[in-house]
C-alpha cells in the first residue's frame, strides 16, 4: 500500500495535465487486495530479463505495481501493458546487455501507467534506445535517470495524450534524449507536460524535441552542455517557460516547420534563461508559416553569434539581451517593445544613428539610402533594420512604427 500512497502524493502535487490529475485513480491501477497490487520481480526464477518480464506479464487487468528492488538488473526489450506501475527503489539500475539496441522498455496502445525511480544505463552502446511509448494515454515518467544512452532515451510517438514527464535526469544521452514526435500534418500528440528535468552533456543532437504536437508545457527544465536546448517542429498551443539553457553549441531554443505540415502557431516563450550558446532563439528549418509567437521576459545573453535571430513572426517584449548587435531581424516583428541590454538601456533597432531615440533623423537617413544594397557605395548596415541586404520599405516602415521612442 505504501507504493500506492507514494504515487498518489506525487500526482497530487502536480499542477498540470488535468485529465490525469483531477482523477488520479485513472492512472493508478485498481486492485481488490494489497497482495494483488504489488508484484516483486524477485518472486520469479530465471535471468534478470526473465524475472522482470514475467512480473510484467503477471499484471492483472485491474493493474498492479511491479517492484524492482535495489541492485543492478541486466535487461532490455521489456514490454508492459496498461495499468502497470513499474517502480524502483531509487537505487534500482537496469543495465543494457552488450550488443543490444532495442528499447529497454516499450508501451504500445497502453493507458494508465507509470515508470518511477529507476536508472536506465545504456552503457554508450551505439544506436541503443531507452523507453519507447506509442499511442498511449494517461501516463507518468517520474524521477528516473537515463544515462549513457546513445539515441532517444525517452521517445513518445503516435497518438499519445495526457502525460507528464517530470523530475528525470538525462546524463550523457544523445540524439534527442527526450523526444515527443507525432506525425506531420496532425496534432495527435496532445496535453502533455515536461517539467523539472535535467539534461546535461549531450553533445550530439542533444535536446528536448517536440514535433507535431499541441497543448503542451515545457517548464523548469535545465539543459546544459548540449548541442541544442529545446527544439520544436510543427507545434501549436505550446508554452515554454522558466527553463535554464546554457552552453549549447548550436541553438538554445529553435522553432521549425516541415513540408506536409501546416506550420507552427500560438507559442509562448517566457521567463527562460538562455546563455552561452551559439544562438539563443531562432528558426532552424522549414519554410511553412510560424505565427502567433510571443517571446516575453526572457534573459538571453552572452550567446556567441546572436541572442535572437528573428527569422519568424513574433512579438519580442521585455527581454534582457546582451546588446543591439546580438539581434538579427529577418522578419518584421509584430511587436518589439521594452527589450533592454545588460546595462538596462532600451534596445531600439530603429535608432540607426545611435542618438538614443527614433526620430526624423533616423527616418531621413533611411529615406536617403532607400534602395541601397550590399554592393552599393551608399550601403549602411545600421539602416538595414530588417537584415535582408537591402534598405527598403520594410526598414522605413519599422522606423516609422517606433517613431518617438527614446532610451
Amino acid at each position: 500500500m505504501m507504493f500506492l500512497i507514494a504515487l498518489t502524493i506525487i500526482l497530487s502535487q502536480q499542477n498540470v495535465a488535468p485529465n490525469i490529475l483531477s482523477a488520479p485513480e485513472n492512472i493508478i491501477p485498481c486492485t481488490n487486495t494489497v497482495q494483488d497490487l504489488v508484484i516483486n520481480v524477485t518472486s520469479f526464477q530465471g535471468t534478470d530479463q526473465e524475472k522482470i518480464q514475467t512480473a510484467l506479464n503477471m499484471v492483472p487487468p485491474d493493474g498492479a505495481i511491479v517492484y524492482i528492488p535495489e541492485g543492478i538488473w541486466e535487461a532490455f526489450n521489456l514490454t508492459a501493458k496498461s495499468k502497470t506501475i513499474i517502480m524502483g527503489s531509487g537505487k534500482t539500475i537496469i543495465k543494457r546487455p552488450a550488443n543490444t539496441t532495442l528499447p529497454f522498455l516499450t508501451f504500445i496502445n497502453a493507458s494508465n501507467f507509470a515508470v518511477i525511480n529507476i536508472t536506465f544505463d545504456g552503457q554508450k552502446f551505439q544506436e541503443a534506445t531507452g523507453i519507447y511509448i506509442a499511442n498511449s494515454t494517461n501516463f507518468l515518467i517520474y524521477n528516473n535517470t537515463f544515462k549513457d544512452i546513445s539515441k532517444n532515451a525517452l521517445r513518445i510517438s503516435g497518438r499519445s495524450k495526457n502525460f507528464i514527464i517530470k523530475n528525470n535526469k538525462f546524463i550523457n544521452a544523445n540524439n534527442a534524449p527526450l523526444i515527443i514526435f507525432g506525425s506531420p500534418g496532425t496534432r495527435e500528440i496532445a496535453n502533455f507536460t515536461i517539467t523539472v528535468n535535467i539534461i546535461v552533456n549531450s553533445p550530439e543532437n542533444g535536446k528536448i524535441a517536440i514535433a507535431f504536437a499541441m497543448d503542451g508545457k515545457i517548464s523548469e527544465n535545465i539543459r546544459k552542455s548540449s548541442q541544442y536546448g529545446i527544439g520544436t517542429r510543427g507545434v501549436s498551443n505550446i508554452l515554454i517557460e522558466n527553463n535554464v539553457i546554457d552552453n549549447c553549441t548550436s541553438y538554445g531554443i529553435y522553432l521549425g516547420t516541415q513540408p506536409a505540415d501546416q506550420g507552427s502557431w500560438n507559442i509562448t516563450i517566457t521567463n527562460n534563461k538562455i546563455t552561452n550558446s551559439r544562438i539563443g532563439i531562432s528558426r532552424y528549418y522549414g519554410s511553412e508559416p510560424i505565427k502567433d509567437v510571443k517571446i516575453i521576459n526572457n534573459y538571453i545573453t552572452n550567446n556567441t553569434e546572436y541572442d535572437i535571430q528573428a527569422d519568424f513572426q513574433a512579438a519580442f517584449i521585455n527581454n534582457t539581451l546582451s546588446s543591439k548587435q546580438k539581434i538579427k531581424i529577418l522578419i518584421p516583428p509584430t511587436d518589439f517593445t521594452n527589450n533592454k541590454d545588460l546595462q538596462g538601456k532600451l534596445i531600439m533597432p530603429a535608432d540607426v544613428n545611435g542618438a538614443g531615440k527614433v526620430d526624423a533623423k533616423d527616418v531621413g537617413i533611411i529615406a536617403v539610402l532607400f534602395g541601397a544594397d550590399l554592393d552599393s557605395p551608399r550601403w549602411n548596415q545600421s539602416c538595414d533594420i530588417i537584415q535582408d541586404g537591402i534598405i527598403d520599405s520594410r526598414d522605413l516602415a519599422f522606423a516609422c512604427r517606433y517613431f518617438g521612442k527614446t532610451c
